[in-house]
């Protein structure tokens, strides 16, 4: 400790001391009459307010005791606290009255203290409280912090107990919103009903929340509700046929849905969780293909969404140089979207060592990308994901100044820590694939080093199928593919694994040519066999690095963009492909996308199209 620190520590101590035996208090604070003896010097130090009060020549500069009416006396006792003893120890019990007399003491400091611990406290519980009371104080950021949260969490803030004390036009302000966070509009229904059940008793009278029910249910966006659930909700509140006006909105509903189940949602805007999808997220580092004189696409990466067959664009990793390099990528089963690389030649530049870099894409902030950890250098990689774990599964490290392929697998939580070793491939694998099924990683194909021809090509490629159980921490090799194969592509779908084209050959690698493979092969876990899938339109191999290019949206499987042709012989194809399971054929959904000239991962996540950019209408290809 330094001396100015000593220093300071020592004057404090001996404040506190004075003022727990009353030496030298000059002015005594009344709080519902509860006395605390003060030194109007340190009052004036942390509190403006002080500072005026006994500097402005008014009666309280001579009296020895000021009232604080407004002030309550637990509140203004750690307040005191803080300031002789520099701790303030806050709860979610306490930190409101706190906020509120540091807000009129103008102490902002721990204002600012008590806005965090709200922030970082904040639940589907007690964002409501929150928000109403930062609103009504003026604290803007947290009165916004707190709209955006209860927006986001709506669902579960519907089934908390502060939705229910809401007074009738708070509520019927909030269900107005667009940007509620909700599938199906029968949540909105349910808490308005709910609401209305909870007719609390006051002096002994019923305070009457059924006569705001029209009210509230004019916000509620009946024709999106489905017909049964509007059948049942009559059935089982009688304040709906009691009311007229209640019976007739109904009704009219009710009838718009069974004349016009298609049209009649269309009419009206959909909040903001019904307008969220799955889409395909065409993530990479490539600026080049397309040109629009609104905005620079080289910084935004391609996204398609099957179900409307629309067009959006993510930030990309290169955007603010994030990411020099994607190597691949994964999406949780939380929904959380993963990509690892090479940092940007910026960073690398103050960097000593090169790392495998985690980063996170954050709707929250912008569509920005978030740092999560750093690991030991490799490259062609896998990555997989079980629960909110993440895992780098083999590619080529360096080992004694060469880059060797690797059976190293290493394993690290969304939550923090560091990261931990997992149990090794049971082979040295590189540019190999990895999928998710329940709760297993399954990693095919890749290429492996061989070493009993010399005088041949250093690496074979892998046909073996390999299954790794986190409960055991073990690896399982089960039946081996058709072919040997790397740069394919393999998605899970109705409980079984599809491996989608690649550069192989049939059978085990025994040096025999390769070429590129238009073959689909399926496996079957629960019988451990695997038969063949339908021929794909022509020989394709995924991306240009290992990752998929391949996902599943809706029970189908789409391929976004490829590289086609005979004997490795490469031409960029902008198309998507979609196989129907049930039909057992590929078709072309769209044809020249406008996707840019390479991508790094294709992945599947559920985002909502308002945080996404759409193209201009001049987006063209170069």
């Amino acid at each position: 400790m330094d001396l100015r620190a000593k220093h300071s520590l020592g004057l404090l101590d001996q404040l506190r001391k004075m003022r727990e035996t009353e030496k030298l208090t000059d002015v005594v604070l009344v709080a519902e009459d509860i006395s605390f003896p003060c030194h109007r010097v340190v009052l004036s130090a942390f509190s403006p307010y002080f500072r005026v009060m006994f500097t402005c020549g008014l009666r309280e500069c001579s009296t020895r005791e000021v009232f604080l009416r407004d002030t309550p006396a637990d509140s203004l006792g750690l307040l005191l606290n803080y300031m002789y003893c520099s701790e303030l120890p806050l709860n979610n019990a306490n930190v409101q009255g706190v906020s509120v007399a540091a807000f009129l003491l103008q102490m902002d400091e721990v204002f600012n203290r008590c806005q965090s611990h709200m922030r970082e406290n904040m639940d589907a519980s007690n964002c409501l409280g929150v928000y109403y009371y930062a609103r009504d104080l003026g604290a803007e950021e947290l009165a916004d912090h707190a709209q955006r949260y209860l927006r986001t969490h709506f669902v579960q803030v519907c089934m908390s107990e502060e939705i229910l004390e809401l007074e009738a036009h708070k509520l019927g302000a909030l269900l107005s919103s667009d940007d509620l966070n909700v599938s199906r509009e029968e949540t909105i229904l349910d808490v308005v009903l709910r609401w209305v059940r909870q007719d609390t008793l006051t002096d002994g009278v019923e305070d009457g929340r059924s006569r705001h029910l029209a009210e509230l249910l004019r916000k509620v966006r009946l024709p999106l509700v489905a017909p049964d659930y509007l059948k049942e909700a009559m059935k089982r509140n009688m304040s709906l046929l009691a009311d007229a006006e209640c019976l007739e909105m109904m009704e009219e509903a009710l009838e718009a849905t069974g004349m016009h189940p298609a049209v009649a949602p269309r009419k009206l805007k959909l909040r903001y969780g019904m307008e969220t999808t799955d889409l395909l997220l065409c993530i990479g580092n490539e600026g080049g293909g397309i040109r629009s004189r609104y905005g620079n696409y080289s910084e935004r990466s391609f996204c398609y969404a099957p179900s409307t067959g629309r067009t959006y664009y993510i930030t990309s990793p290169r955007y603010g140089d994030v990411l020099g390099v994607v190597c691949a990528g994964v999406v949780t089963e939380g929904n959380e979207i993963v990509v690892a690389g090479e940092a940007g030649v910026r960073k690398m530049a103050r960097q000593t060592d090169r790392n495998v870099e985690i980063f996170r894409y954050r709707v929250e902030a912008q569509g920005t990308w978030e740092h999560l950890s750093s690991a030991e250098y490799r490259d062609s990689y896998a990555l997989g994901a079980l629960g909110d774990t993440i895992y780098l599964l083999g590619g080529q490290m360096k080992l004694k100044n060469q880059y060797l392929i690797t059976n190293c697998v290493e394993r690290w939580s969304l939550q923090g820590g560091p990261w931990r070793s997992a149990a090794p491939l049971p082979m040295p694998l590189a540019y190999h694939s990895v999928v998710r099924l329940k709760d297993r990683l399954y990693v095919l194909g890749g290429r492996t080093p061989q070493s009993w021809r010399m005088d041949d090509e250093p690496d074979r490629l892998s046909n073996r199928l390999l299954e790794y159980d986190p409960e055991t921490n073990k690896w399982t090799e089960l039946g081996p593919m058709k072919h040997s194969k790397y740069r394919c592509s393999a998605v899970a779908l109705n409980g079984e694994i599809y491996v989608l084209g690649g550069i192989g050959c049939e059978g085990v690698d025994r040096g025999q040519s390769r070429r590129c493979l238009d073959a689909v092969e399926i496996y079957n876990p629960d019988g451990d066999f695997w038969r063949d899938g339908p021929t794909m339109p022509s020989p394709q191999l995924s991306l240009l690095s290992n990752a998929s290019n391949a996902g599943v949206v809706g029970g189908k499987i789409y391929v976004c963009g490829y590289n086609k042709g005979a004997d490795r012989h490469e031409d960029i194809i902008k198309d998507i492909l979609e196989l129907d399971p049930w039909e057992n054929c590929w078709t072309v959904v769209a044809r020249h996308v406008l996707m840019h000239d390479a991508y790094d991962v294709c992945l599947v996540a559920s985002l909502n199209p308002r945080e996404l950019m759409s193209p201009p209408a001049d987006l063209v290809t170069q």
